[in-house]
């Protein structure tokens, strides 16, 4: 998510997709726009479980009708886990950071070039229907974490070193 962009109107932002206002869709739609990440559907369902009738089933069919809406972004990942978050003017398309051990998704601030690259394709006619720009790797606390352990090093296909974990 970006840092100070604001929020986006619940109840608006239900209408506009053609969706009902019940209580699970705002449940989950608040868990997702006050979110400081982007979010799994386990995490969705901790945030909202108090919030009444609610299971993983719920959540995940909650979701598939908020990304049908175009309401919200799913960002997959190596490990078969997808992330969620808002695609709205207020949290734009910017590129994430997996981290393939401890499994966590950080936003990553946009390099500026994303929106001049839509803007390029469209102008080009091209029909873009998703944007996305992930990086995979060890984050700072995992790297630290495994730095006394040994790095094994392998030859990349082009004969160029690559480093295993």
């Amino acid at each position: 998510m970006v840092p100070g962009m604001g929020h986006c109107d619940i109840h608006a932002t239900l209408e506009r997709a053609g969706l009902s206002k019940t209580s699970q869709r705002v449940a989950v739609l608040t868990a997702l726009v006050h979110a400081e990440t982007p979010l799994s559907a386990r995490d969705i369902l901790e945030r909202v479980s108090g919030e009444g009738r609610i299971n993983r089933v719920t959540v995940y069919r909650i979701l598939a009708s908020f990304k049908a809406g175009g309401i919200i972004r799913e960002l997959a990942t190596d490990h078969g886990e997808n992330f969620f978050e808002m695609a709205c003017r207020h949290n734009p398309a910017h590129p994430h950071f997996y981290c393939r051990s401890c499994r966590s998704l950080a936003c990553l601030p946009s390099a500026g070039n994303q929106e001049r690259w839509i803007r390029e394709y469209r102008e080009a006619d091209e029909a873009i229907e998703t944007v996305a720009i992930h990086f995979t790797g060890l984050c700072r606390r995992c790297r630290s974490e495994n730095a006394g352990h040994p790095v094994r090093r392998l030859r990349g296909p082009r004969g160029d070193r690559r480093v295993s974990p």
